[in-house]
């Protein structure tokens, strides 16, 4: 069991902390953490990138756990994992870029609030198609992508849960789930708490004001969309700190994933250089990273951030941290359903050497093939 703290304790000889009133920023500056943008922006977005098959933008658009399927059926077939997503849209690019006719259309944001839909109009010469794509988001990045060749009016049809109605309902239902038995996959009879785990290691390059000649005494502040907080211990005098008590500098953070306010959903952390003052903490700089952007399979992690600084123009600093996210019911899902794609593979493979033709209807059908 890891010696970290959990949330906002602190050391008994740190010095005091900044809170959310008592730390200056530079008003000059642009605001560091954009607000997120709409979902329908989102879909659009994505669907103008396929269209151009500016596979790059998509890439960066897609979860460390991205699923995609061929339909919206629950358990249908499809491909789990960033990487193999990303090459199969590389294929679905080629098919399918240039000819979308409404790729700049905003998606129908659902009533639960996270998915998005559009039925898209492919056209090439006089053959006219429509494929019905379906996302699903989380905190900006999409974890489920649903391309279904041939959809018709129904699939646009909002089957999605309404929003939870309190914070109470959230904590006592969960993540449904969805997936019925017989499992190929064992599956425990219950899930720990999903976490994330950081382990801030070193900043650099730390800029001050210019007109401040006094030395930095940086410490690092982490935020959760839910209110949890988390702040290492101060480092004095230096521009370039090297964290190294694991006890302070590193936490373990429950992850809030259901919530009647969507805005408290913990699917990004912010992360706060500041700057230790006796009056007033000073924020150097900030950033926001998607909790999507890691495998939740409890991988640690080791990633470098940049950071643009608040109180110099053109002046970037950097921030190094080890991360992990563990959520043990999404990776379980994840996992069954890959072997449900396997099985589903080999039972073609038999069915093809029976009968080519009908291999080949299949993939007339499916946009995955």
């Amino acid at each position: 069991m890891s010696s970290f703290t959990s949330s906002q304790s602190q050391s008994q000889n740190a010095p005091e902390r900044a809170t959310e009133s008592n730390y200056e920023d530079n008003p000059e500056a642009a605001p560091a953490l954009a607000n997120l943008t709409p979902l329908p922006e989102l879909h659009k977005a994505f669907t103008t990138h396929l269209n151009a098959k500016s596979i790059d933008e998509i890439v960066q658009l897609l979860s460390a756990d991205v699923r995609l399927q061929e339909s919206a059926a629950i358990d249908a077939q499809g491909l789990q994992g960033k990487e193999q997503v990303s090459s199969k849209l590389v294929q679905v690019c080629k098919k399918m870029g240039g000819l979308l006719q409404n790729a700049t259309d905003e998606g129908h944001l659902m009533k639960d609030e996270v998915t998005t839909k559009s039925a898209l109009q492919l056209k090439k010469g006089m053959i006219r198609l429509t494929v019905g794509c379906s996302i699903v988001w989380f905190g900006g990045l999409i974890r489920l992508l649903i391309l279904e060749k041939g959809a018709t009016e129904s699939f646009m049809i909002d089957t999605t849960p309404p929003p939870l109605q309190s914070e109470e309902e959230a904590v006592s239902e969960g993540p449904p789930s969805s997936l019925l038995e017989p499992f190929l996959v064992p599956r425990p009879p219950s899930f720990p708490p999903p976490t994330l785990t950081l382990k801030i290691q070193s900043c650099s390059n730390l800029v001050n004001a210019p007109h401040n000649l006094r030395p930095i005494n940086p410490y690092v502040k982490v935020k959760l969309p839910s209110g949890t907080r988390h702040v290492t211990k101060v480092i004095k005098i230096n521009k370039n700190p090297t964290f190294t008590d694991a006890e302070s500098n590193g936490c373990i953070l429950g992850l809030c994933l259901n919530h009647s306010d969507k805005t408290k959903v913990d699917s990004y952390f912010d992360l706060q250089i500041m700057d230790w003052k006796p009056v007033k903490h000073r924020l150097l700089g900030e950033i926001r990273v998607n909790i999507g952007s890691f495998k939740v399979a409890g991988e640690e992690e080791e990633m470098e951030y940049s950071v643009n600084m608040r109180w110099r123009k053109d002046a970037t600093g950097l921030i190094k941290l080890k991360a992990k996210v563990e959520d043990m019911e999404l990776w379980w899902r994840g996992e069954e359903l890959k072997a449900r794609d396997e099985r589903r593979r080999r039972e073609e493979e038999q069915e093809g050497e029976g009968g080519e033709g009908g291999e080949k209807e299949a993939e007339s059908n499916c946009v995955l093939s």
